[in-house]
């Protein structure tokens, strides 16, 4: 159902988890802060107002968690995911200041520029591991062939954990992802989060328990031995922080990688200027995340009735800021719904603002560079498959992805 102006009457259906874009734009023009009564929040659009109030923690909290489940979870479910919910409340991203702020700085440890860089070459080893059976083959699945084992790797080896239980990691983020993200059927994704955040805590507690008997050189040895300020995590601190990372990095770097190469093989004329100039990768990367990133809105709470646009938001009220639809403002970045990889995409939001600005911000775009950077160079004329369509998931309105990408590699 859709009203006059193009706007749907809600965004949870099939078309808009297909391609939200066209609702974003009647969004934008018609109503930029708009109120779905299925989803129980305010949908904002345009991208001044989603930038200020990601920048705005004291009126818009990300202390949000109670208002999602109560607008998504029907009453006599709510129990089933009450475990769930009380670990997502100590993610970072999860907290205001002060609690976020100290949480933030032990995080952040781990994702210094520096430490990004240096995993440069390990990224590169590993894609080129991925990319080694396919050398001489004409077809491939970019997403189960890499884009899903590439984060996957480098995140067992970022935990210290064999890279065996990469599949875990991708049913666990599954999991929690159509949980958090907004699915159609919130209550019948109740059970499979809380299975899975049973199965991580007992992985990362045994994982926590040797690291304190025997620290090593990963993340969650530095978590459990960081201090701020004299304070050590808790052992549930720092399970919820390696599940943050978790759900915060896996599928977000698949789905970029994934939704970057889509829009670069249907744009054949960016993907061939990346062919002839790499040095336009490090731009590429942020106009493939404004153009179509994996993260498309961000939730907040109103700490205080709010005036916007003529709407007015009230104390307490869920608040999604759209972020796939601020990056195609016109506003900010004229003629959005084109692809330019030279474009100067400042200010865009794929990585929020503010001071919840994602701090993997740095790994993810080194990985997208890498990958990019190999493919043009292996596979020059990979094309898609015109005899096999790639797949959206479509199954929540936060997190967008493929479930498959098949391509022709050229080698044939």
């Amino acid at each position: 159902m859709v009203a006059p102006s193009g706007i749907p009457t809600t965004l949870l259906t099939p078309e808009v988890l297909q391609d939200p874009y066209p609702a974003y734009r009647a969004l934008r023009e018609h109503r930029p802060v708009h109120w779905d009564p299925k989803l129980n929040g305010w949908f904002v659009t345009r991208h001044d107002d989603v930038y200020g109030a990601l920048r705005d923690h004291h009126r818009y909290s990300s202390q949000r968690l109670a208002q999602m489940v109560d607008g998504r979870v029907p009453e006599a479910l709510r129990e089933k995911a009450a475990p769930f919910i009380a670990v997502a409340s100590e993610w970072m991203w999860m907290n205001d200041p002060p609690h976020h702020t100290k949480l933030h700085r032990l995080m952040n440890r781990a994702f210094t520029p520096r430490s990004v860089n240096s995993m440069e070459a390990h990224i590169d080893e590993i894609v080129a591991m991925l990319l080694r059976p396919h050398l001489e083959s004409d077809r491939m699945d970019l997403i189960a062939d890499l884009a899903y084992p590439l984060p996957a790797y480098v995140l067992a080896d970022l935990y210290g954990i064999p890279r065996a239980d990469a599949d875990l990691l991708k049913g666990w983020s599954d999991a929690m992802k159509v949980f958090i993200g907004g699915s159609p059927d919130p209550g019948s994704t109740a059970d499979a989060a809380t299975a899975a955040l049973d199965e991580m805590m007992r992985y990362f507690t045994q994982a926590i328990a040797e690291r304190r008997e025997k620290p090593a050189d990963d993340l969650i040895s530095r978590l459990v031995h960081a201090e701020d300020r004299g304070d050590l995590l808790t052992e549930r601190q720092v399970v919820a922080q390696v599940v943050l990372v978790l759900a915060a990095a896996f599928v977000t770097t698949m789905d970029m990688i994934g939704n970057g190469l889509l829009a670069l093989l249907t744009h054949r004329d960016q993907w061939e200027r990346i062919k002839a100039d790499r040095t336009l990768l490090t731009g590429a990367i942020d106009e493939l995340l404004r153009y179509d990133g994996p993260v498309q809105l961000t939730h907040r709470r109103a700490t205080q009735d709010i005036e916007l646009r003529g709407a007015r938001i009230k104390e307490g009220d869920l608040v999604y800021l759209v972020r796939g639809a601020a990056n195609r403002d016109p506003a900010r970045f004229p003629d959005p719904d084109r692809l330019d990889v030279a474009r100067k995409a400042t200010e865009h939001v794929a990585f929020g603002a503010g001071i919840h600005y994602c701090i993997g911000a740095g790994l993810a775009r080194l990985e997208g560079r890498r990958v990019v950077d190999a493919l043009v160079r292996t596979f020059p004329d990979m094309r898609l498959d015109e005899e096999r369509r790639h797949v959206w998931r479509a199954d929540n309105i936060q997190f967008r992805g493929l479930r498959s990408l098949p391509v022709r590699t050229g080698r044939a």
